[in-house]
């Protein structure tokens, strides 16, 4: 039989047979290592997810009965270390610096004068404010005693004991300050909150009258927090036209909410001041803590005095929408602001954010005391840090034009979420300043050694530019 013909007498009995094309291996049978692999990684996964959400819980459990961290160094109780004094003297407190690159502690003496509470709080104090920018400091450096293993000292308990602060508390850094809770937060959402600590102590004046001073001083951002400072909201969400930056209010209402309970529980009356203190988001939140404290004076339950309430504020953030920053209840709120620092420019006055009080500027190129003390910052950032400051006074133009720019192509708050508004935030960024370089203009030892080479008639007030 021929080969074609073979061919036909083949496939007829194929057809009569009712025969079909041999059926193609199923996909797990030809792809055997792939598939296992894959279920191999989906168990993991499972797993690696179970056990998180279990860890998370157990945390969370922790968190509730006051288990599992660094306990805090008093509970508050008197100060072991306190030196007790009082009236007007100076001290030199230890604490740690962004701008230290080997890690080591650094120190700065500072001043100290029981009598500052007993003036009027809406005139600029420039002792008073160069204190406040180092105690703001020490509040971000309390962070490294509150992670587990670390044998760094309570800087902000030594600096307080040293001035004579009766007793302390900073529990609030306990859950907040070691790498799992920030994910446990970030995970779960609560990073709307901010580490501060609350310290009391009788001051008195010349002629007799006493007071018991409460200090408030507020950590800056710190891990997943970062997030919140993105958390503007809007205000049409509340069906309000105006509003305060969400993040930060609701950390300054735990403060606020937090005093309360303090004031209650100690039966204190009209012989009340309160002093509140942070840099950046610290900054941000004493900023509207003092605020709502200026507002709780006028009303039936104030916590202080509104003749003795203080508050001064470093590299500020805008914490608002409402237009009446400028009233004179808040005269008494200074926010210091260094022109070459980007922090204080966010988010931007074209969305409509301000501060509550007065602003003032450090000394920036082109600024006559700029060229005056420029020498005496440099000499006293390093005779407190022991390096050379690296912040580069230039940025101001670059942050000035990254400012222009991004208010242009940004219009308003709701429109940075967009894929435009990331790409123009992004693009701009890269395009206008270097990121890691214009961050050492927001240091804290920048502000501080700015604070001790100049005096009050050396701030700008007003606008940045």
């Amino acid at each position: 039989m021929k080969r074609k013909e073979l061919q036909g007498h083949l496939d007829d009995v194929a057809v009569d047979k009712g025969a079909t094309a041999p059926a193609r291996m199923p996909f797990h049978r030809r792809h055997k290592r792939l598939v296992r692999a894959v279920v191999v990684l989906a168990i993991v996964a499972f797993g690696m997810g179970t056990a998180a959400n279990i860890a998370i819980r157990h945390r969370q459990g922790q968190e509730l009965l006051g288990l599992g961290a660094v306990e805090p160094p008093s509970a508050p109780v008197a100060l072991e270390g306190s030196s007790g004094r009082t009236g007007a003297f100076t001290v030199r407190v230890e604490y740690t610096s962004m701008a230290q690159t080997d890690g080591h502690q650094v120190a700065t003496e500072i001043a100290w004068d029981d009598a500052w509470f007993f003036e009027d709080p809406t005139v600029y104090n420039h002792e008073l404010a160069t204190t406040c920018s180092v105690l703001s400091a020490i509040a971000n450096s309390e962070s490294a005693y509150y992670q587990a293993g670390s044998d760094s000292p309570a800087y902000v308990e030594q600096a307080l004991g040293a001035l004579g602060f009766e007793d302390i508390s900073t529990a609030s850094y306990r859950y907040r300050s070691e790498v799992f809770d920030e994910v446990i937060d970030l995970i779960t959402g609560a990073v709307d909150v901010a580490a501060y600590s609350v310290a009391t102590k009788r001051v008195r004046n010349d002629d007799g009258a006493e007071k018991t001073l409460y200090l408030v001083s507020v950590r800056g951002s710190y891990g997943s927090e970062w997030l919140s400072n993105f958390n503007m909201s809007d205000a049409a969400d509340y069906d309000l036209e105006t509003f305060d930056h969400v993040g930060f209010m609701l950390a300054a209402n735990e403060i606020v909410d937090d005093l309360a309970a303090r004031l209650s529980e100690d039966g204190s009356g009209k012989d009340v001041a309160l002093l509140f203190c942070g840099h950046s988001r610290g900054a941000a939140t004493a900023n509207l803590a003092a605020s709502y404290a200026d507002v709780m004076a006028t009303g039936s339950r104030p916590l202080a005095p509104l003749d003795s309430i203080y508050c001064y504020t470093f590299a500020t953030p805008g914490v608002t929408e409402f237009l009446n920053v400028n009233d004179p209840i808040y005269d008494n709120i200074f926010n210091i602001m260094n022109p070459s620092d980007l922090a204080p420019r966010l988010p931007l006055a074209s969305w409509g954010y301000m501060r509550y009080g007065n602003d003032l500027w450090l000394p920036g190129v082109g600024d006559e005391a700029f060229d005056e003390h420029y020498d005496q910052m440099r000499a006293a950032f390093r005779e407190n840090v022991g390096v050379e400051s690296f912040y580069v006074p230039e940025d101001r133009w670059r942050i000035d034009k990254l400012v222009e720019d991004l208010g242009r192509e940004i219009p308003t708050a709701a429109d940075l979420t967009s894929v435009g508004g990331l790409v123009a935030l992004v693009g701009n960024l890269l395009g206008n300043v270097d990121p890691m370089q214009v961050l050492y203009g927001h240091y804290p030892n920048v502000y501080i050694a700015w604070m001790q080479a100049i005096g009050a008639e050396d701030l700008r007030e007003g606008e940045a530019a």
